[in-house]
């Protein structure tokens, strides 16, 4: 179970259920919100809660029936209000302990292309303000940070940072998930360095900026888990593909449902 519910991440969860479906009772709400994280009451969900948080497992669908809302979107899919709103939590209080992280990675004003660099400060500052702003209320920064999320919580991690990947390699190892899956097809196969960033501080990994004018970051992910998650090995093809379906398949399978 990749996502984690705090008391503290309480108000930003009915925040964005209020956004999802404005039209309900905040006390219809909550209890359908404990239901489909597999409670049978608001009140036994909130028992549950302690310092540490609680892995959660989301039921979408389950949450829209018993709000009495329609369970599908456009494309089809089950709509992800409830998911969202607890992976959008997570991603704030990353956010929140490190004001200096965006979509792009580890950034600052000073940071960019070079039409952004010849800006003034005040410009530069509004377009940083911007670039936050996006990772914390946007739907589609929240997706990837869930999909780094599931990418990050099969890998291994070692004592000291690995310094043969940075983040930005790594966020392609979590968009083959997407394109091996079908999982989070909306997004392109695609994952900002930043939510990857933003998961692996999330979920614990030891975080060190890879230098101090970079987007990019080093982890203390293991190698050997990798490589193994992206088929590269001395594995026959078929092997490898095993591997990986044996360390994403299913989850990732019942996540794209």
């Amino acid at each position: 179970m990749h996502l984690l519910v705090h008391q503290t991440n309480l108000p930003s969860i009915k925040e964005s259920l209020r956004k999802a479906h404005p039209g309900t009772k905040p006390t219809h709400r909550t209890e359908a919100a404990a239901k489909g994280l597999g409670f049978f009451t608001y009140a036994s969900f909130l028992d549950s809660l302690n310092t540490n948080g609680l892995p959660v497992s989301v039921d979408d669908a389950l949450y829209c029936s018993s709000l009495g809302v329609p369970p599908t979107v456009n494309s089809g899919k089950h709509e992800r209000a409830l998911s969202r709103a607890v992976a959008r939590a997570m991603l704030r209080n990353v956010l929140d302990e490190h004001p200096d992280l965006t979509l792009r990675g580890f950034d600052s004003i000073w940071q960019g292309n070079s039409n952004e660099v010849r800006k003034s400060t005040a410009e530069r500052e509004a377009l940083f303000a911007e670039r936050r702003s996006e990772a914390y209320d946007g739907d589609w920064a929240t997706d990837q940070f869930e999909l780094a999320l599931i990418f990050l919580e099969r890998q291994g991690r070692i004592k000291s940072l690995n310094r043969q990947a940075r983040s930005y390699g790594l966020k392609h190892r979590a968009e083959n998930l997407s394109r091996a899956f079908s999982l989070f097809t909306h997004l392109g196969n695609y994952v900002a360095n930043g939510m990857l960033i933003a998961a692996a501080l999330a979920t614990g990994f030891t975080v060190k900026r890879a230098a101090f004018d970079s987007y990019d970051a080093y982890l203390n992910i293991s190698m050997q888990t990798v490589n193994a998650s992206r088929g590269w090995s001395r594995n026959s093809r078929e092997e490898d593909r095993a591997i990986v379906l044996a360390m994403y398949g299913p989850r990732v399978l019942a996540h794209a449902a």
